[in-house]
């Protein structure tokens, strides 16, 4: 009979490892293979893109030395969206964003592949199920012999910088913030990572450095991004935001908000002062897709407890990738390595092939931040690369020529094939 890997999760980290299998597994196993790929949306969302360059800027530039040969460039703390463009009015049209997963695997055995449209409510890890509820709000148990976790993580207040419930309601929602930011003539923004950041410098650009609209960006600390981020990194990104003529207000803490005449009244510190808005963004983290697992399976947090073979503590069949477990940060290119790793493991599992070993945190810290669509700014290791750089590889185009080869399974970001 053949095994069932189930994968939960069809974006950055499910879709490109259930490819992989098969692709690559259910050759060697010879029919004893079924993927079965659950999620509640119908079409992959491209809404990140990493930087990866496989040598030094000498390739780039023509000059040596400038930068470390890291096959790296990634988010600090969020992946980088191709949303925080595609949100604005006539930026990015939604067929740059979204591609229809069922086709992208008609070329494999349909006995081999099966996708579930529907959202995990339960996982027994006694007895081997999934419990999940289809988009057409019937229940369907679903056996399995391995079990993938790629569900990610979500954004609050509906900000669809990720999936939402699904395509139809992520779509609907880029296209009535859409109508929002062009009706608005004050827009306020929160949260000083990486999103946060490049949100700011995109309506910047668009808006503010043109004075078609105020834009204000308000950041907990002395400066944008986290002290983790050297210095003149730090400072690049404040001179940028004051070039695109974005207001931001310093070692400010967002205490709440509320509705009044069509407005948004933003409280600050506690209520020591108070900014009125017609427009907010907050910005201010991610939540991890966890909670129909069991409790004892997740850190205080919310996230899976995940061990350096990527398996879910105490489990042996079970796998988490990205966003959902905590073994590493949530960035894109590190959930990236660890999809790279697990299709290998799985694999040499279900093959009987040899054991490529535990997953080896990278300890690096690298990151490419777009500002805007001329500009960036990012840091490898404790160099700061160019702008020239980062224009080059992501925020001219925030990688959206590669968005169909990686849902169709040509590529992942990282590994150019796959």
């Amino acid at each position: 009979m053949a095994k069932a890997v189930v994968i939960l999760g069809a974006a950055y980290s499910g879709v490109p490892v259930a490819h992989y299998l098969l692709k690559h597994t259910a050759a060697k196993v010879k029919g004893e293979l079924k993927v079965v790929l659950v999620s509640p949306n119908s079409d992959f969302y491209w809404s990140f893109y990493l930087i990866v360059s496989g040598g030094t800027s000498s390739d780039l530039l023509g000059h040596a030395n400038v930068v470390p040969e890291w096959k790296l460039v990634a988010d600090i703390d969020h992946q980088h969206n191709a949303a925080v463009r595609g949100i604005l009015p006539g930026q990015i049209p939604d067929d740059k964003l979204f591609y229809p997963i069922v086709p992208s695997f008609s070329k494999y055995p349909a006995e081999q592949f099966d996708f579930v449209l529907g959202k995990a409510q339960a996982v027994d890890p006694i007895s081997n199920l999934v419990t999940v509820r289809k988009n057409d709000g019937f229940e369907e148990t679903i056996k399995y012999d391995e079990l993938v976790i790629a569900t990610g993580s979500s954004y609050s207040d509906g900000v669809p910088f990720k999936d939402m419930n699904t395509t139809e309601e992520t779509k609907a929602a880029l296209n009535t913030w859409r109508k929002r930011i062009d009706a608005a003539k004050s827009i306020v923004i929160a949260g000083g990572g990486a999103t946060g950041v490049e949100v700011a410098a995109e309506f910047g650009e668009e808006y503010a450095s043109r004075k078609l609209k105020e834009v204000t960006y308000i950041v907990a600390s002395e400066l944008p991004l986290g002290p983790v981020i050297m210095p003149d990194v730090r400072e690049t990104v404040k001179k940028e935001l004051e070039r695109l003529k974005v207001k931001v207000l310093y070692n400010t803490k967002v205490s709440s908000t509320k509705q009044a005449k069509g407005k948004t009244i933003v409280e600050l510190d506690g209520g020591k002062t108070t900014l009125e808005a017609d427009l907010f963004i907050p910005l201010l983290g991610t939540t991890p897709n966890t909670s129909f697992l069991p409790r004892d399976m997740l850190d205080d947090a919310g996230f899976v407890k995940q061990t350096a073979s990527l398996l879910v503590d105490g489990q042996k069949d079970i796998y988490v990738i990205g966003d959902a477990g905590n073994l590493e940060d949530s960035r894109g290119y590190l959930a990236d390595l660890q999809v790279q790793h697990l299709a290998k493991v799985l694999d040499a599992k279900l093959s009987r092939g040899p054991d490529p070993g535990e997953y080896k945190v990278d300890p690096k810290m690298a990151f490419g931040l777009s500002l805007g669509k001329s500009r960036g700014t990012g840091q490898m290791g404790t160099w700061k690369v160019w702008s020239l750089i980062i224009w080059w590889f992501k925020s001219r185009h925030l990688g959206i020529p590669m968005a169909q080869a990686y849902a169709d399974g040509l590529r992942t970001v990282v590994a150019e094939k796959w």
